[in-house]
């Protein structure tokens, strides 16, 4: 990449500022003054803080690849809203046009400057409130998330459009995916970028720093020197001697913000460290959660941490373990009040909705975890697999995924550092051998489709042939009665005779046994079949059973010339059966084969339904929105 430079004098100190790009318009000077390049060319030194505790393997300096193409990262702005913390990376892609790499929380997203929709100029967005939709661009959005800048501090160089202490932030989403991202640094100034999520390894950073955070440490009231290891993005502590939280407030301090209710030990020791989901983690945090609502169920939380990944948490209830990252490419129902909806392919259905109280705490958390109370959270499961929305006035709306967690896989991560707690029933996304039913419907009938066009395709050749229609007639004194038919050429390599037999019989019966015989080999090919009926009045009621025809089949017969052997024997009775007629058919497309496949391939799909349905019923016991609630389970 071609790097151009731009060189300035420092008004404090006099030294030489480079600018490496003709889009940065900030940059840190050695003696640490903020420098701003105008663009009429003069350089304007601004109040802004530089960034001292860098928390991020991301320096400038760093290159990376995005879609194939590389960047270069030449400096950042950290903005502070009211409990997060986000840094906002200049790029120069390899053509030299300029973007955002956003970081925070473990989510990282390119931000590709666009044209700020008509629809959201100058005040019209200050109306909007997170949950509302709007149509940008003949496309349906929803504002998810709207964030007051408190203050922002630099670090390099870096392309920022307006040096305002202060300004807003939205995030707008789509049905289709697609998620837009705007900058109010006043009614005139609204810069909009087309968010592209990823992650820290698709990046493929290279030139990065050692991570290193001093954190922020002070000492409780009980005197225990607490050390938050993750500040800035950690904002709460809770003692771990005497349960008091802490909350860094109005970017000054931590100060007391509660008190454990009551002291409830974790099963997996903080500090501890393991490898989750192929990401090596910590353990800094732990949390029990209780319903406010009549059930008051508890569960426990515990905050990971990664000084590439960020945050993670795992939640347990009842034995039952699930993995959570925050996601920034979500699902986005139309009706926020839906029970349902379907997104990259699964459909997930409301279990459960809620908000909660804190029973007890330690360790650090991300944000601020004890301002919650006005938090509402829904949880939406396909096992096994979730999405947890949460939504609060301060933040907005923020989305969860969760994945099951195999206890152990966990004990394997954890090893001695996790006391499996014992396992009650079913869970809410424990895969228990769940498949979405109306899937395993859909899935089986498509199969059967396949089965019918196979066997469509494989007989469209049967020629169905007649080979003879015979009436035969039985000699009155005899009960069974002999027939031979000669001259039947059979010409292809092998295939079936079809015999269609007819009798007029009424409440008695008849039986034909058949021999193909090849009059040149001998070999004989058999089968025999019955036809009987059966009618008359009971009760003033008409009835019948039985059939006066009968079909069977001569299967996987080789070419050649045969006689067929037909032995018939009739019921004896006052009035005897005194003729039948067979008809036989040569290369007759078999059905029968076809029913047995199907047959066959309903067994597993039938056991999978009644399996699955007993499972779920377990599961859906512990929902409000359980679907086989019944009268009797009330």
């Amino acid at each position: 990449m071609t790097e151009i430079r731009y060189t300035y004098q420092c008004p404090s100190c006099s030294n030489m500022v480079p600018f490496s790009s003709q889009h940065t318009s900030v940059a840190v000077c050695t003696c640490g003054t903020v420098l701003n390049r105008m663009t009429d060319g003069t350089i304007v030194p601004r109040p802004f803080p530089v960034i001292v505790n860098k928390a991020s393997v991301i320096a400038p300096g760093t290159r990376g690849q995005w879609k194939g193409k590389a960047f270069r990262v030449t400096g950042r702005f950290r903005i502070w809203t009211a409990e997060t913390v986000f840094s906002y990376w200049t790029i120069i892609l390899e053509d030299e046009t300029a973007a955002y790499l956003m970081e925070g929380y473990g989510m990282y997203a390119i931000l590709l400057p666009v044209a700020t929709p008509p629809e959201l100029a100058r005040d019209a967005i200050k109306q909007m409130t997170p949950g509302t939709n709007k149509l940008l661009n003949k496309e349906q959005y929803m504002l998810l998330r709207k964030d007051h800048c408190k203050k922002w501090e630099v670090e390099g160089e870096l392309f920022i459009p307006e040096c305002n202490s202060t300004f807003i932030t939205y995030d707008f989403s789509s049905a289709k995916g697609e998620v837009l991202h705007i900058i109010e640094y006043w009614s005139q100034v609204q810069p909009a970028f087309e968010v592209h999520y990823t992650d820290f390894t698709s990046l493929a950073l290279e030139q990065t720093r050692a991570y290193e955070n001093p954190g922020w440490q002070f000492k409780c009231t009980c005197s225990c020197m607490l050390h938050v290891t993750t500040f800035p993005y950690a904002q709460s502590i809770a003692c771990r001697n005497c349960g008091r939280w802490y909350v860094y407030e109005n970017n000054s301090e931590f100060t007391r913000h509660g008190k454990n209710k009551d002291n409830i030990q974790p099963a997996i020791k903080l500090g501890a460290t393991g490898i989750i989901k192929g990401i090596s983690y910590k353990v800094i945090g732990f949390l029990v959660k209780e319903e406010r609502n009549q059930y008051r169920s508890q569960w426990r939380e515990y905050t990971l941490f990664n000084e590439q990944e960020g945050y993670a948490f795992l939640s347990e209830y009842d034995g039952h373990w699930i993995y959570l990252r925050e996601q920034g490419k979500t699902p986005v129902p139309e009706n926020m009040s839906t029970s349902g909806f379907n997104y990259g392919g699964n459909s997930f259905d409301l279990f459960n909705s809620y908000s909660y109280n804190i029973i007890s705490a330690k360790g650090e958390f991300a944000g601020n975890a004890f301002n919650d109370i006005q938090t509402k959270c829904w949880e939406f499961i396909s096992p096994p697999i979730m999405w947890n929305r949460e939504e609060s006035p301060g933040e907005g709306i923020v989305w969860f995924k969760g994945w099951h967690m195999d206890p152990d896989e966990l004990k394997k991560a954890l090893g001695d550092a996790i006391i499996r707690p014992t396992q009650i029933g079913v869970g809410a996304v424990q895969p228990n051998g769940y498949i979405d039913l109306m899937k395993l419907v859909r899935n089986t009938l498509i199969a059967i489709c396949v089965l019918i066009l196979l066997h469509l395709a494989i007989t469209s050749g049967n020629s169905e042939r007649e080979l003879f229609t015979r009436e035969i007639y039985f000699s009155d004194s005899t009960r069974e009665q002999i027939a031979v038919i000669n001259d039947i050429h059979l010409e292809k390599r092998k295939s079936n005779v079809m015999l269609d037999i007819y009798s007029p019989v009424q409440n008695t019966w008849m039986e034909v046994e058949a021999t193909l015989v090849n009059t040149k080999t001998g070999t004989e090919y058999s089968v025999n079949e019955g036809v009987e009926y059966y009618s008359g009045v009971e009760d003033g009621e008409r009835w019948s059973e039985g059939s006066q025809n009968g079909t069977f089949f001569i299967s996987e017969v080789p070419r050649g010339d045969y006689t067929l052997k037909l032995e018939a024997t009739r019921e004896a009775s006052y009035s005897p059966l005194k003729s039948y007629t067979i008809t036989a058919y040569y290369d007759v497309p078999n059905t029968r084969n076809l029913f047995i496949c199907i047959g066959l391939l309903l067994l597993w799909p039938i056991f999978k339904y009644f399996s699955t349905y007993f499972s779920e019923r377990q599961r859906w016991s512990n929902s409000p929105y359980s679907a086989f609630i019944t009268s009797e389970d009330e």
